[in-house]
């Protein structure tokens, strides 16, 4: 939609609606408050005494006025059966007879406002007519035709320009304001639209919106000392809105201009309204020049700093806060621009933060090193160490142990594991840190801890290092032992003599998954399999499986699911392995089971999430096919959700605006917190083109059609980027976003633009702007994106 459709469609009703609860389909009969005082009336009961006594006094002239009273009195009768219709062009129609033949001024005003409601093109003659008429006539019809717009009202502009000398303060206005809707741009409007403006009239109509000053007048004018410089504070501000809404380098020499003086001013005169609107307009600009001036305004001028920050970060890419970063001279100025650094999660402020790791300042420092451990950067890692130290900021040596993961090395084994007796409070991220230093010798501890009160953590951190040894010790917990009854369907079936070894085996089942050894699959299926054994590992072994198995394997599941031999429970533990690793070599018995009326709905579904996360071309016709079975319609819209094509996602939006119930079934699923059935993200999704499908059907359920648009898809993949993924293959949140930029540099357009359009959503202002700064077909995605985010759309 254009900005002139957006304008005039910005709502279905009129300023002047008598009934705050009008539809768009009711007629508008009465009670603007300057009509009430302007035009005829009814009769009071004394009015009517008056009229009697005129009648008998005075004769012929009397019954004359009582007549014309009368009609008055009835001449809105006429739009009675105009209510009554349905059809908008017999209505329409209706209403400009009514306008044709009216003799009343406030049947005239009812028709025309009516007009513009409706939005009737065909009613531009009449109206333009009705400019010759009383001022308030006059203003009505200018507002009715700045509904109708560009372009059916075009051919009224000559006529409001001839009115334009004789109007005053009824109508100048809505008559100034209407050519602008329109774009006119003679000098003589331009002048009274300027005059208007700064005499703060406009800004009182409903409707008024800036973007329109900003079309009209363009950056030039609006950059005039006369506006940027005002003595009225209110046209001050609504000058630097408006050059905001320009968003582009043209505007930031004149909007630091408006910061200048507006600083220089003392006392009353300086307003922090026309600052904080300078400061944000160039923040909306997008560009790098608005770097500087704004760092000067945050080192003078600290109680903006919140309006500074904001503009900062939407304006100047990390290479440039890093140039002010080195100027700055305050504490609170460089803690403020190294905090932003760090939100750009911009890879060429690497050496940047790494400078800041001597830092005198301890947060600062600190904040330096736990950015770089994000990036797997291992000069973080000294200071690290020295922050678990600090003695009176928990969060901050729990944050610098958390960290140890993404830079632990073999030559840090020892002193990772010496954390285990000062810091002991935080032995699961100390374990986890020491599976990730690939070292040998790191086992021996991980193994002991098998023993201590955090078995999940050491066995994960056993499966990252992938240490033999402790796979057969935790492949040997597997499997309940014969003598022990662990029966249970829910947790208050669980008995307390059996709760180590559960905490052992849940361990152990999940460690499985992370190892990734397909021999430990047969032990695992003996779990799902075991009616004595407890609900939470029955099910977790079979997730395991779903993360070890092949497509042979997972077909073999697939048999189990079906086979009637098996218990119920254990078909049902089965189900969840479909899905946790989708091959598209079975995707054809997997879509026999989406459309098959006989299958279970849970099975059904689960083999949807399979199809949908393998990202399969090859699976889209069928799953076209099926969204037209109203079976098998809401398992084929769970795997179109996840990984469909464009056809597919635009045959979903089909079925979605003719289907109700699958509206409400597919928003529920897809927005459900109580299971991963829609949040994984691995790096075979990045490289199988799986991502690439699920966000582009994101976007086309966001677009949607013309009457309804579905935006919770494209918000929950966003969401699984913006979180990342901590399961078998999964991906952490910088992981994701060097992938996305990956994409946003390669070569294929469709996922250049899903990248770029991510980072808004996510948002990743700061990427956005290192893509501008790139320059070239990225460089001008980006801009559009950052101009389109800066002004709202």
């Amino acid at each position: 939609m254009s900005e002139a459709e957006e304008l005039q469609n910005a709502d279905d009703l009129s300023p002047f609606d008598a009934d705050p609860a009008l539809g768009a389909g009711d007629l508008m009969i009465g009670s603007d408050a300057d009509t009430i005082k302007q035009i005829n009336k009814r009769t009071s009961t004394a009015g009517k005494i008056v009229a009697l006594i005129i009648v008998g006094s005075l004769g012929g002239l009397g019954w004359w006025a009582w007549t014309q009273h009368q009609a008055s009195e009835t001449a809105m009768d006429v739009f009675d059966p105009i209510r009554e219709m349905e059809d908008e062009g017999q209505r329409n129609a209706a209403l400009r007879e009514v306008l044709t033949n009216s003799d009343f001024e406030e049947v005239t005003i009812v028709a025309i406002k009516n007009l513009g409601h409706f939005r009737d093109a065909q009613a531009v003659p009449l109206l333009i007519e009705r400019l010759d008429g009383s001022h308030l006539v006059r203003r009505e019809a200018a507002w009715a035709l700045q509904r109708i717009g560009s372009p059916a009202a075009d051919a009224a502009k000559p006529k409001l320009l001839e009115v334009l000398p004789d109007c005053n303060e009824v109508d100048v206005n809505q008559v100034v304001w209407t050519l602008a809707i329109l774009n006119e741009q003679s000098e003589a409007f331009i002048a009274a639209l300027i005059e208007r403006f700064t005499a703060g009239g406009l800004q009182e109509l409903d409707g008024f919106d800036q973007r329109v000053l900003t079309r009209v007048l363009g950056p030039q004018r609006l950059a005039s000392e006369e506006l940027t410089n005002h003595e009225s504070e209110s046209v001050r501000v609504l000058t630097a809105h408006a050059l905001g809404e320009v968003g582009d380098d043209s505007v930031v020499a004149p909007l630091a201009r408006m910061l200048t003086n507006e600083l220089a001013r003392e006392g009353d005169d300086q307003h922090a309204e026309v600052i904080r609107a300078a400061a944000a307009g160039l923040g909306r600009t997008g560009s790098a020049a608005a770097a500087r001036p704004l760092f000067e305004m945050l080192r003078t001028t600290p109680a903006m700093r919140g309006t500074v920050i904001d503009a900062l970060k939407k304006s100047t890419a990390a290479p440039d806060l890093a140039t002010l970063l080195a100027e700055a001279q305050t504490p609170e100025v460089r803690r403020d621009l190294v905090e932003l650094i760090i939100d750009s999660h911009d890879r060429r402020t690497i050496d940047t933060l790494a400078g800041l790791l001597n830092d005198a300042e301890l947060d600062i420092k600190a904040m330096a090193a736990l950015a770089l451990a994000q990036y797997r950067d291992a000069r973080a890692a000294p200071v690290l160490f020295e922050l678990t130290t600090v003695e009176d900021d928990d969060d901050m040596v729990s944050d610098a142990i958390e960290a140890l993961r993404w830079v632990a090395s073999a030559e840090l084994t020892d002193r990772i594991a010496g954390l285990l007796e000062t810091h002991a409070y935080r032995k699961s991220a100390i374990l986890r840190a020491l599976g990730a230093t690939g070292d040998p010798a790191a086992a021996r501890i991980l193994m002991r801890e098998l023993e201590g009160d955090d078995k999940n953590s050491a066995a994960r951190g056993l499966a990252d290092l992938n240490d033999n040894d402790g796979f057969r010790t935790l492949l040997s917990k597997v499997v309940r032992p014969a003598d022990t009854d662990m029966t249970a369907f829910n947790a208050a079936d669980r008995s307390f003599a059996t709760e180590d070894l559960l905490a052992m085996r849940r361990a152990a089942i999940n460690a499985m998954g992370f190892y990734g050894r397909p021999e430990a699959i047969p032990e695992l299926m003996k779990v799902v399999e075991d009616e004595m054994d407890d609900y939470e590992l029955r099910g977790a072994a079979a997730a395991a499986i779903g993360r070890l198995g092949d497509a042979e394997t997972i077909a073999t599941v697939i048999g189990k699911v079906g086979n009637s031999a098996l218990s119920e429970q254990a078909r049902r533990y089965y189900v969840s392995a479909l899905w946790q690793r989708p091959h598209r070599e079975i995707n054809q018995q997997l879509l026999e089971l989406i459309g098959s009326a006989n299958t279970e709905v849970d099975i059904r579904r689960a083999a949807a999430l399979a199809v949908g996360y393998s990202g399969d071309p090859a699976a889209d016709d069928r799953l076209i096919a099926m969204m037209d079975d109203e079976g098998a319609r809401r398992h084929a819209a769970v795997a179109i959700v996840l990984g469909g094509g464009d056809a597919a996602a635009e045959k979903l939006v089909e079925m979605l605006g003719q289907d109700r119930d699958l509206r409400e079934i597919l928003q529920a699923l897809v927005t459900n917190d109580e299971n991963d059935w829609f949040n994984l993200l691995t790096t075979d999704m990045f490289e199988n083109g799986a991502i690439w499908r699920r966000l582009g059907v994101g976007q086309v359920l966001k677009r949607g059609d013309d009457e309804l648009s579905y935006s919770y898809a494209w918000v929950n993949a966003v969401k699984v980027l913006r979180s990342g993924w901590n399961g078998v293959g999964g991906m952490s949140p910088q992981e994701v976003r060097d992938k996305l930029w990956e994409a946003a540099e390669g070569t294929d357009e469709l996922q250049r633009r899903l990248a770029i359009e991510a980072f808004a959503e996510l948002p990743e202002t700061g990427l956005l702007l290192r893509a501008r700064d790139e320059g070239g077909e990225l460089g001008e995605l980006a801009r559009e994106i950052l101009s389109r985010g800066q002004r709202g759309h």
